[in-house]
């Protein structure tokens, strides 16, 4: 149940677009028919025709919670004040096709369907932290507590764009991606007691007793403990201008993109959601939820000192804090620096290797269960092979190394002190055509 992305890129956005990137992220300048998505002037540069990119991936992501709260001992099937909340987050086909036809020396066009956010499924069967913490919190005494939360999230993207080249060495591009968010979170709480007593046994206590402090507190904490479900869907779109520019000479190849401010309103509709307002209102039947992709600047070079061999880099930067929603709560905006080489061992097999480096600006008091994006070190393998003139080949692995948060008051509930981590693991294969 996070608002994140489950794969590579910021807040709310996936860079894993191609098996290409898989096995060399460093992609914003690449001349390939990936550069629909990396770099969109690009395409001016590929050979006149059509260009044609099937790719499948598959990602598994852990999501690790250790938590540490004395309040917990109170819990009557579970004495320690220690807990692990885990989870596994499964995308087992994430597709993507771009597609681009170089008309002549000056016009291309190109287009892309792919999940441009989100894409798997979350479960956590133990619950989170935070729920726990607040019942343990707030009854301070025996009690008992199930819960579970899941969450599913994927953001459709499709994209059109044009692309002139000016001269021979500089072209721009302008296009569209509509985007198509759709969510499902589901979940919750039961089975709670304090002393052995259910909510409808201390309404009942309630009802029995004169008006007063007494009868307050007893209804209150029935209420507490009453039972809590989520069965939440939420749906909304949204369009994402993009702009770029290359400039092409000789042994090096600089591009930059810019994507602008996705404007994203998710329109709640949830059902047999007992109790849902008092802890999480952004799931109420009815409510509209902002949840902005935030604007990207990237900016990528490549350079092949000789013909056999390319060496990349590149450097995004998100606009988290201009965004609205959980994009914007952040202290900083997050950057990312890449560096890739790829190398033509064989006329047939080219051999990649690549690294991404993300940073977020979360400080302390903003990580939180349903949202604690980590920054990492990331590392992509692979290579390409050129079956025919016409048809390649791409095959990739990516794994992320995540720097674990030790966070003290974890939820915003003292003295609870909570360390979060990830693992995550992508694989990814493509067929190209050129005709």
């Amino acid at each position: 149940m996070t608002t994140s992305s489950v794969f590579a890129g910021g807040l709310l956005t996936n860079t894993n677009q191609s098996a290409a990137y898989v096995r060399n992220p460093s992609r914003d300048a690449a001349i390939d028919v990936d550069a629909v998505y990396y770099n969109p002037a690009g395409v001016a540069f590929l050979d006149r025709g059509f260009h044609l990119s099937l790719n499948y991936q598959a990602a598994v992501q852990n999501r690790q919670i250790s938590s540490t709260f004395k309040l917990y001992q109170f819990n009557l099937n579970n004495h320690t004040e220690y807990r692990d909340f885990n989870a596994k987050a499964v995308a087992s086909v994430i597709p993507s096709i771009q597609f681009a036809y170089v008309i002549n020396d000056k016009w291309s066009i190109a287009s892309q369907f792919s999940i441009v956010g989100g894409g798997g499924t979350c479960e956590f069967k133990d619950g989170l932290s935070m729920f726990e913490g607040m019942i343990a919190g707030k009854i301070l005494a025996p009690y008992t507590v199930n819960q579970s939360l899941t969450g599913n999230q994927i953001i459709y993207g499709l994209q059109v764009g044009a692309t002139y080249k000016i001269i021979n060495q500089l072209s721009v591009a302008i296009g569209l991606r509509g985007v198509y968010a759709s969510m499902a979170y589901k979940g919750c709480m039961n089975g709670i007691t304090v002393n052995g007593m259910n909510s409808a046994y201390l309404a009942n206590i309630a009802t029995m007793l004169p008006d007063g402090e007494e009868k307050n507190y007893l209804l209150a904490t029935s209420q507490l403990i009453s039972d809590y479900t989520l069965d939440c869907t939420q749906r909304g779109f949204g369009v994402t201008p993009i702009v770029g520019v290359d400039f092409k000479m000789g042994q090096w190849n600089v591009a930059v993109k810019y994507e602008f401010r996705t404007k994203l309103n998710l329109k709640n509709k949830s059902n047999n959601s007992e109790n849902v307002d008092i802890l999480m209102p952004e799931y109420k039947d009815g409510v509209s939820v902002r949840s902005d992709i935030p604007a990207l600047f990237a900016i990528g070079v490549e350079y092949s000192p000789i013909k056999s061999l390319r060496l990349s880099g590149g450097f995004h930067h998100y606009h988290d804090k201009a965004a609205y929603g959980v994009a914007s709560d952040v202290r900083d905006n997050t950057i990312e620096g890449l560096f890739g080489i790829e190398y033509d061992a064989h006329k047939v097999v080219t051999i990649s290797a690549g690294m991404q480096r993300t940073k977020f600006g979360f400080g302390d008091e903003q990580i939180k269960d349903t949202n604690f994006n980590l920054s990492s070190w990331s590392i992509g393998v692979g290579a390409q092979f050129n079956c025919t003139r016409f048809m390649k080949v791409n095959v990739g692995y990516f794994h992320s190394f995540y720097e674990e948060r030790d966070v003290q008051n974890a939820n915003g509930i003292p003295t609870m002190n909570n360390n979060y981590n990830r693992t995550n693991d992508l694989v990814g294969a493509s067929i190209n055509f050129k005709f």
